[in-house]
């Protein structure tokens, strides 16, 4: 039986799956390797706030694009995680030890919590935590 490996993915990486800009095409890799079950996604619940209003501000995007998008993220079966008290002291811990946003913390701190692999396509948060050993740039 193949093993399936885990990994979180960020805003960043999933709005490549609707945009077609640098990266894109890992992107999509990696939403392919969770449609075949030979890798599990997950992401905190924020992933469905961000790239709703990321996807609103492309300009070709229309109210249905963004709509439609959203519901594919939905549909993909992404492990969207709810926030508890563990992911918000440590994205907290995370934010201050890498001088990071809080929201790009949320996805660190799950991948931290989870002890998995973090993708990401924010080259200034990865040039921040970079050293957490489990970001990883696409």
């Amino acid at each position: 039986m193949e093993r399936r490996t885990e990994a979180v993915v960020d805003a960043s990486v999933v709005v490549k799956w609707f945009s077609e800009e640098e990266g894109t095409g890992e992107a999509i890799r990696l939403r392919g390797e969770h449609v075949e079950g030979k890798r599990i996604l997950s992401a905190p619940d924020l992933l469905v706030y961000e790239i709703s209003n990321a996807l609103r501000y492309k300009p070709n995007f229309d109210e249905d694009k963004v709509s439609r998008a959203v519901a594919d993220i939905i549909d993909l079966q992404i492990d969207l995680i709810t926030p508890g008290r563990d992911l918000v002291d440590k994205t907290t811990e995370v934010a201050y030890k890498y001088n990071a946003s809080m929201y790009d913390s949320f996805y660190l701190a799950l991948g931290e919590l989870m002890g998995i692999e973090v993708y990401t396509a924010d080259k200034k948060f990865y040039n921040q935590a970079k050293k957490s050993g489990i970001l990883r740039l696409i």
